[in-house]
């Protein structure tokens, strides 16, 4: 898929209805939202990003109070951070603009506005197809800041590799203390 001038590529795949029970919706709810979270925390760490080429040196103490006021923020403040200090394309700006809209919609009226749809089988199947297309939204979304905010982050020296790394690193850790 093609975001202006972003090729987003490697998206995970997203699961086949099988009952359309209500625990099924609530389990694909559940994927929607965990994706919009990371599309979020994308953009988090792009404005990050972009604000630590504004400094010279940060020691640890400013480096967390800087992320902690920047991850704070909603996805609609980041985005509105971003738009003010990073040229992007039209047509991902409107991309972004939908996925805010989406976001705020799932978290705040998905099941208000779906309320008669969870009563029987085929509106909890049509609730759910649309929690697949969001899942899909979300994950290009978050795909298409993270190839921006590489960019960014390889000024700092920060790859693709050193974020898999350092993943790694903190799986053992938490595997670590999870056989302790």
């Amino acid at each position: 898929m093609k975001i202006g001038d972003l090729n987003i590529q490697d998206i995970n795949p997203i699961p086949e209805i099988e009952t359309g029970d209500e625990k099924e919706v609530y389990a694909f709810y559940g994927l929607a939202a965990f994706h919009a979270q990371c599309a979020e925390k994308a953009l988090v760490n792009f404005v990050m990003a972009y604000r630590l080429l504004d400094n010279k040196v940060l020691d640890q103490e400013q480096w967390l109070e800087l992320y902690a006021g920047i991850n704070s923020k909603t996805f609609g403040r980041l985005l509105g951070q971003i738009k003010t200090r990073v040229e992007l394309s039209d047509h991902l700006l409107a991309h972004l603009d939908h996925t805010l809209t989406k976001r705020n919609w799932l978290a705040h009226d998905f099941y208000y506005d779906r309320a008669n749809h969870f009563l029987d089988l085929d509106g909890r199947i049509a609730m759910i197809k649309e929690l697949q297309e969001l899942i899909e939204l979300f994950q290009v979304s978050d795909r298409a800041i993270e190839q921006l905010s590489l960019k960014v982050w390889s000024y700092f020296g920060v790859t693709e590799e050193w974020i898999e790394k350092e993943m790694a690193i903190q799986h053992e850790e938490y595997l670590s203390g999870k056989n302790a």
